[in-house]
């Protein structure tokens, strides 16, 4: 492993991020490979609207190992797209790209954090409990919530 850059979303990197997001959700929740609005337009999505999308990108390989996006709601944030590739868990990589989206939310008056997550994800289910998240029966936000999916909440 080489060095771990962490990057705000630029054009660079947009093909990469689509390719990493589908193999992520295809491999960790068994979605279908698509192509995902958000991701395919993420300065329209996020960027636009006050909110921000980062990625990890590993420099020996030039390759991304990690992203999460924030959606932008007035003070409420909607967590996105946090995934770190298997075999770079467990170096503090979703930890860092966490820490720097937690970081921007408190910078832009962000007052409390939505995410979803599927539900035969124990390990991420124990990283947002162990990061001040509880989990709520229903999202009390609209926006898009899967079948399989349990919902979180976080008040900064």
């Amino acid at each position: 492993m080489g060095t771990i850059k962490y990057l705000e979303y630029n054009n660079l990197y947009l093909e990469e991020i689509n390719n990493f997001i589908n193999e992520s959700m295809h491999k960790f929740i068994n979605r279908p490979y698509k192509i995902r609005q958000d991701v395919a337009n993420i300065e329209e999505h996020y960027i636009k609207n006050g909110g921000n999308f980062w990625v990890a990108i590993d420099t020996n390989f030039n390759k991304i190992v990690g992203t999460i996006g924030l959606e932008k709601r007035e003070n409420i944030g909607i967590v996105k797209r946090f995934y770190v590739q298997e075999e770079y868990q467990n170096r503090k990589i979703g930890t860092n790209l966490y820490q720097i989206l937690e970081k921007y939310c408190r910078e832009t008056d962000i007052k409390i954090l939505y995410l979803t997550c599927g539900n035969v994800l124990e390990k991420a289910h124990r990283f947002y409990f162990n990061n001040g998240y509880e989990q709520i029966d229903k999202m009390e936000i609209d926006m898009h919530v899967g079948e399989n999916d349990d919902s979180f909440k976080k008040v900064l």
